[in-house]
């Protein structure tokens, strides 16, 4: 009798906790896509491989992974798997996301291509942040891609041996992601979108990596700068969407390696306050915030209580 009064107190609490945590949950969000493409060059004319939807430039291969609560590990290589695609382990797409540092996404890349051969990696990850706090903040991302290695031409017309980044970062408000959870419809809803509706603050940098032309190594940074002018505010208990994107494209011999790697940060001296910013489930890593662990706590308390009271009474029979 009294293992049964104890079993049912603590699976109230538990109850409470599930409750407590799925709530949390829902409010809060993060997620990934990587998708590594192929195209066939080899019968494009006068040496142009610019990844037009032609024909003989179409995606032949593309691999994806990803989705809602979730990173991202896509890796693409031409090994053969078809009989139109060529034996060719040097060309490969390669993609993954997660999550670092406050659990800002942290982007990982390396696309390099055969002679007759166009390799793509795009990829991005997503996480959100609400202002706990009872003032508003500043909210600023900076982004930082480093490029361990590279190889490549001018991409201007589609040249043999182009290589070419596209770095990405945004604010974005919270629905941008409602309802969708496999990475193909993360894509088409997040995927370098500029400022519009449920765009906050964008912030992009994009060249063609030229051999030759300085150092065989670059870094980039960019910063979020708010859609409307100004400086972008979180209102207390507001949540939004820091977004992270990547694309590397390189073509007939081009090579890009970042494995090493895009990194989000808030930026530096803009005075984001966080330590009042509450992340998506990603960073608490099954480890109950503080709300949930008082029910928690207060769910054994009770069940304690309960515990203490059956035996006095047990005693005095």
């Amino acid at each position: 009798m009294t293992s049964r009064h104890l079993l049912i107190t603590a699976s109230a609490a538990i109850g409470l906790l599930a409750l407590a945590t799925s709530t949390s949950a829902s409010a809060q969000a993060f997620g990934s896509a990587a998708l590594g493409t192929y195209r066939d060059c080899s019968t494009a004319g006068a040496g142009v491989c610019d990844g037009t939807v032609e024909p003989d430039q179409k995606v032949v291969i593309s691999a994806i992974s990803g989705g809602a609560s979730s990173t991202a590990n896509t890796s693409l290589t031409l090994t053969g798997q078809a009989a139109n695609v060529p034996v060719d382990p040097t060309s490969i797409a390669q993609g993954t996301v997660t999550f670092g540092d406050a659990a800002l996404p942290l982007l990982k890349a390396l696309s390099t291509s055969g002679d007759t051969e166009r390799m793509g990696i795009n990829e991005f990850g997503y996480q959100s942040y609400t202002n706990t706090g009872s003032v508003a903040t500043t909210f600023s991302i900076t982004g930082t891609l480093n490029i361990d290695s590279f190889s490549g031409s001018n991409l201007n017309g589609g040249l043999a041996g182009g290589a070419v980044y596209d770095s990405y970062v945004a604010v974005w408000t919270p629905d941008a992601v409602a309802g969708l959870t496999d990475p193909d419809s993360l894509f088409n809803a997040l995927f370098e979108a500029p400022c519009g509706s449920g765009v906050l603050a964008t912030g992009e940098s994009s060249a063609s990596l030229v051999s030759g032309a300085g150092s065989s190594t670059a870094s980039v940074s960019n910063t979020t700068s708010a859609c409307g002018g100004g400086t972008l505010m979180l209102a207390p208990g507001e949540t939004v969407l820091v977004v992270a994107g990547l694309q590397l494209l390189t073509n007939r011999g081009g090579s890009i390696d970042a494995l090493d790697t895009f990194t989000t940060q808030f930026t530096p001296g803009a005075g984001v306050n966080t330590a009042e910013l509450r992340t998506g489930a990603s960073i608490l890593g099954g480890v109950p915030e503080p709300t949930v662990w008082a029910l928690m706590l207060s769910g054994f308390f009770g069940a304690g209580q309960s515990l203490r009271r059956r035996r006095g009474a047990l005693a005095a029979h």
